[in-house]
């Protein structure tokens, strides 16, 4: 029971305020029209109702890592020595994820995708199983710094119970902490609230460092792309596109 106690006491002490430390530089990766969206340790949300486009936005930021200049204003910026991206799909379909990913090699001109870009098919994977996956990738590869979890929902079973939702938030938080990465995650919109789904999507929306999200307007046959909950410093101008032969289009 003692050595229980002394390990409790070490523990805190590690986690207690050091006054002579200085912690190392905030990391910014993720950019939108130059504003600062995401840094490491921390969660991005982009969120909308299914088919209102976020896999376009979604497949230039992952294109955006390995080219110089921004996707549809959007850049992320990967640390020295921690070039590699990692995309976890928990919902298309074989054909939709290829084509998800053909995508972004049409951004990136490119006949494969970049050895630095690790993509994966989850659909048929508990949640369970889901996240263990995510940790046994992470532990083996330090140098991803970003990672894409593109549909948050399947990591529990019931997205309006509390106690799940905030067990699956410590997890996410956990894990951004441990392996120091920024997590972009997707999470739809319920199309009778328009708002993230769930108990566990009103709980994400809080954690996250910046929720973004993808509008579809049918009416002038345009994807927009919304801030939604920034950083005051962080707030930037609605991105627009429309799709012109196939192709997305900058409007």
């Amino acid at each position: 029971m003692a050595t229980k106690k002394n390990d409790l006491l070490e523990a805190l002490f590690l986690k207690s305020y050091k006054k002579n430390y200085k912690p190392p530089e905030e990391q910014k990766v993720l950019r939108i029209r130059e504003k600062i969206c995401g840094t490491l340790q921390n969660i991005v949300i982009f969120s909308g109702l299914p088919k209102a486009g976020k896999s376009t936005f979604l497949s230039g930021c992952m294109a955006s890592a390995f080219m110089k200049v921004p996707v549809f204003g959007i850049k992320l910026d990967l640390p020295p020595k921690r070039g590699t991206v990692a995309v976890f799909d928990t919902e298309s379909s074989e054909y939709d994820f290829y084509r998800s990913m053909d995508r972004v090699k049409n951004f990136l001109q490119l006949a494969n995708l970049p050895d630095c870009l690790n993509s994966f098919m989850f659909r048929d994977c508990s949640h369970l199983e889901i996240k263990e996956y995510i940790e046994i990738y992470l532990k083996n590869n330090p140098k991803c710094s970003v990672i894409f979890i593109d549909g948050m929902l399947d990591l529990l079973i019931n997205h309006n119970d509390e106690v799940e939702s905030k067990l699956t938030i410590q997890w996410l938080k956990k894990i951004t902490a441990v392996y120091n990465i920024l997590l972009i995650g997707v999470v739809h919109l319920g199309k009778s609230t328009n708002n993230t789904l769930g108990n566990f999507g009103s709980m994400i929306d809080r954690y996250s460092q910046s929720v973004i999200a993808v509008e579809k307007d049918k009416k002038n046959n345009r994807i927009d792309l919304v801030p939604k909950m920034l950083r005051s410093d962080a707030d930037f101008d609605t991105i627009s596109i429309q799709i012109v032969n196939g192709y997305p289009v900058e409007i």
